[in-house]
């Protein structure tokens, strides 16, 4: 027997839009247009995964998923929203979702992250639930079993495969370099260099040949050509400090690296 996926989703041609891009996936595939639709259908067969949407005119989706778990179902939840704020998907991970996309997303985004989930649920009926560490053990240098620390690590085991750019917010001393060296350690990219720049710590006139290097003459006092941290950081991870201390237009150069990837040195 195939897989079940259930999509929880009150709007009807979203479902069938998420039904059809599952359709080229080996999987069964049952829509519920609410809550207690999708309830009703998990007690008919257990789905091995979700894609519930937050929003639901009987309850939240959230709640559905409390009370599916409840109902000891093991199947993993994509969490679907179309407010991407990052309590929203906490939340949601604090809830034992799988992930969390934001809408619009395509079709093959949505297969990859079901096939996925589904590799997820066919391990743990192979080899039973993952054991819940015990409490002294720690997350790649992080301490704490806390349900919001749970809920970062889980975002941190996501992001850390892709190559996407990752934006760290907290409070000063709340660990976000901790939360870089994860994402290095955890990624494909972590046989390379993970370089850190403290933007705060630097000089604005020279701020931008730190990060994009420079070459011999382009300035008084460049005697040779110098690699900046991203050149420096190429095959690896580049966490850059205190971003919002750059001058602005040093913030437009920025975004067209992180757009492009590219890099022109100065001079």
């Amino acid at each position: 027997m195939k897989p079940l996926v259930l999509i929880v989703e009150d709007i009807p041609v979203l479902a069938e839009t998420y039904a059809a891009a599952l359709g080229r996936a080996d999987c069964d595939v049952e829509i519920a247009a609410n809550g207690a639709a999708a309830l009703e259908c998990a007690q008919r067969r257990a789905p091995h995964a979700l894609v519930l949407d937050v929003n639901l005119p009987d309850m939240s989706g959230l709640d559905v998923l409390h009370r599916l778990r409840a109902q000891g179902a093991g199947c993993e939840a994509v969490v679907v929203t179309a407010e991407g704020s990052v309590n929203r998907a906490v939340e949601a991970m604090r809830c034992g979702a799988f992930d969390f996309l934001v809408k619009p997303f395509s079709g093959d985004r949505l297969r990859a992250t079901i096939a996925s989930a589904l590799e997820r649920t066919r391990g743990e009926e192979r080899n039973g639930p993952t054991p819940e560490p015990a409490a002294s053990d720690r997350f790649v240098g992080f301490i704490g079993r806390s349900p919001s620390m749970e809920a970062v690590y889980r975002i941190l085991r996501s992001a850390a495969p892709t190559n996407a750019t990752v934006f760290v917010t907290g409070e000063s001393g709340a660990g976000k370099e901790l939360c870089a060296d994860a994402l290095h350690r955890l990624s494909k990219r972590r046989n390379g260099p993970l370089v850190v720049l403290n933007c705060a710590a630097i000089p604005r006139d020279l701020l931008e040949s730190e990060i994009f290097g420079h070459v011999k003459g382009a300035f008084t006092g460049a005697t040779a050509d110098r690699k900046g941290a991203a050149l420096q950081a190429d095959g690896g991870t580049l966490f850059l400090d205190e971003v919002c201390e750059m001058d602005l237009a040093l913030q437009a150069k920025m975004l067209r690296f992180l757009q492009d990837k590219q890099v022109r040195r100065l001079g």
